[in-house]
């Protein structure tokens, strides 16, 4: 592979952890293919953060690298019939604030702002309440409109490049508790003509997301998580960067309660056990649902 120099490799090994932070709404959550009847809608609030101490990978030479991310995101959902099946047109918005020492890096960067917005919608190929049986298709499309600082491109909230997620689902309630739930997921990148005077591209990143949840009352549920990805390498000026391939794999639980019939309130914390160049570190979840 060639090599390009180092305070530029080392900024490039973070920009592949947070230009992608708008497709972040993918990070699925137990029970999200559950479907609605035709005409509900569904207003949701997401609340992250992430805070991470170490980065694995030779780009982080001196041991001190970190990153702290609080970040906002409203999701509206409609369910629908006009697919000819059932449907669920949507959009999102993100609102971030990143704090980050890169790899390497003297001083630490900051920036916060609106990130790139999605829209998409599940198609659903199963809909079967009666057993808690579901699957579907989930694709947003990332719309380059947040903002972006070319100056400091690595800690911007947009990432200024389109960007498509797809995830397959497939749920299946076992009994009268138990849900198990299998998500395949593919993050495509466009291109960044303006990283630091040139062009960065990244390959496909592909993930397995899944949940295994129970049923603790009529109202109140909880969820074990596993995410396993992998990919992501990255170029600039088509010329391939060493060690910023990722893998990673995070594991978690979830706690949702249905506070009445109109809203729910959620609680997620996943933790990396396993990473390869990219950061390590935890990611709290605070959400919540509203019926309309």
């Amino acid at each position: 592979m060639t090599r390009i120099p180092t305070r530029t490799a080392l900024a490039l090994a973070l920009a592949g952890a947070l230009a992608s932070l708008s497709l972040n709404a993918a990070d699925l959550n137990a029970r999200d293919f559950f479907a609605a009847p035709a005409g509900t809608s569904l207003g949701v609030l997401y609340l992250p953060a992430t805070r991470a101490g170490d980065f694995h990978g030779p780009a982080d030479s001196s041991g001190k690298a970190d990153l702290r991310i609080n970040a906002m995101a409203y999701r509206q959902v409609f369910f629908s019939d006009l697919c000819g099946t059932l449907c669920t047109p949507q959009f999102i918005v993100p609102f971030a604030d990143i704090s980050a020492r890169l790899p390497g890096a003297e001083h630490r960067s900051s920036e916060s702002g609106f990130g790139d917005p999605q829209v998409g919608g599940t198609l659903f190929f199963i809909n079967q309440p009666q057993t808690r049986t579901y699957s579907g298709l989930l694709t947003l499309v990332t719309l380059p409109l947040g903002e972006y600082h070319s100056r400091n491109p690595d800690v911007s909230p947009g990432a200024n490049r389109w960007g498509a997620t797809f995830v397959y689902n497939y749920t299946q309630g076992l009994g009268e508790k138990w849900v198990l739930e299998a998500n395949l997921e593919a993050q495509l990148y466009g291109s960044n003509n303006d990283y630091l005077g040139s062009d960065l591209k990244q390959d496909p990143l592909y993930r397995l997301q899944a949940f295994a949840s129970y049923d603790f009352t009529p109202s109140t549920y909880g969820a074990l998580r596993l995410i396993h990805a992998d990919g992501g390498e990255l170029r600039i000026n088509d010329r391939r960067i060493d060690d910023t391939h990722k893998r990673y794999t995070q594991v978690g639980f979830e706690l949702g309660h249905w506070l009445d019939k109109q809203n729910q309130l959620l609680f997620s914390l996943s933790q990396n056990v396993a990473t390869e160049n990219g950061f390590a570190g935890t990611d709290a979840l605070l959400r919540l649902v509203h019926v309309f």
